[in-house]
């Protein structure tokens, strides 16, 4: 199998008055530096009323900015060149998708040079009218309905689950495991979060878990994957389905490594909306669990999970 790299990527919406040193920086080295664009039609008035992002990498590295004025017109998207062709770009849009849809616009557009337009009908922009000039280059303007994601956002958030219709299920082995998670993907409709010490190869490492995973995934830009992994030195150098799809779709489906602070004897989690929680109830391993899990699941201890709210609860043993 292919080594590739743990490369998180954290979007940032800013703004001008609050980020304009390193936006700047990053524009001119993209724009000017490399495209040859006139500095003086770079940075403009709308800079100060717009809504600014940030592309982070590891250690805290910047990759990448786009901005979006208030009319719906997406621009000045610059990526580092070191760090192209990573889903940097990919990530920058979807949060500015979502955003968009949060704020209530109807529309998105902007002026595509003509080598990016691959990129952003990938994002489900089309193209519209001939090639014009700006600065120098040729473009395209494209745009982006986003009736769509909004008649198709995800379900709203769910009721409370009273303690009856709550369900206690134990399962066996790792069949049974995926089997279980593979139900309550389907039945995802905002988040999925996991954890797991190591992404355990037996029972994440398969096609069954990683095409549900990746139908969620694909399925709106508003709808998140986020995953916690203890030994990320493991995984990255172990042959594993979901790694692979991860650096896939990294502005899709977030990976993170964490350190420890509290100790939990349950080695496996996965929680699915309201909806239910799969966890791993081992007394063999002793994992430490970092205070923010505590945002994941409502009460963690070392004999027992109370998830209030959780529909279903499924315990491997």
């Amino acid at each position: 199998m292919e080594t590739v790299d743990y490369f998180p990527i954290e979007v940032e919406q800013t703004s001008w008055q609050a980020s304009s040193k390193i936006l700047t920086a990053i524009r001119l080295k993209v724009f000017v530096e490399e495209q040859q664009v006139p500095e003086a039609e770079e940075i403009d008035e709308y800079d100060a009323t717009a809504v600014h992002w940030l592309a982070y990498g590891p250690n805290d590295e910047v990759m990448a900015t786009a901005r979006m004025l208030t009319d719906g017109q997406v621009g000045r998207m610059a990526v580092l060149k070191e760090f192209r062709q990573q889903g940097v770009g990919s990530s920058l849009m979807r949060n500015m998708i979502r955003y968009a849809v949060t704020a209530g616009l109807k529309q998105l557009f902007l002026n595509a040079q003509i080598k990016a337009i691959p990129f952003y009908e990938g994002m489900g922009f089309a193209a519209q009218g001939n090639p014009f000039m700006d600065a120098g280059i040729s473009h395209k303007y494209m745009y982006l309905n986003l009736h769509n994601y909004i008649a198709h956002s995800p379900g709203p958030k769910l009721a409370e689950i009273t303690e009856e219709e709550r369900q206690r299920t134990s399962i066996e082995g790792a069949e049974a495991f995926i089997d279980k998670a593979d139900t309550l993907i389907q039945r995802a409709h905002r988040d999925i979060r996991i954890f797991s010490y190591r992404l355990e190869p037996s029972l994440y490492s398969n096609d069954q878990i990683c095409d549900a995973l990746y139908t969620f995934a694909t399925s709106h830009p508003m709808v998140r994957i986020r995953i916690l992994v203890k030994d990320i030195h493991y995984v990255t150098n172990h042959p594993n389905l979901l790694y692979e799809l991860c650096h896939r779709l990294p502005s899709r489906i977030q990976l993170k490594k964490f350190h420890s602070n509290e100790p939990c004897l349950h080695t496996e989690f996965m929680l699915i909306d309201r909806v239910g929680i799969l966890y791993n109830k081992s007394q063999s391993v002793l994992l430490v669990m970092p205070p923010n899990m505590l945002q994941w699941m409502p009460l963690l201890s070392q004999r027992s999970l109370i998830a209030y709210g959780i529909r279903e609860k499924l315990i491997l043993t």
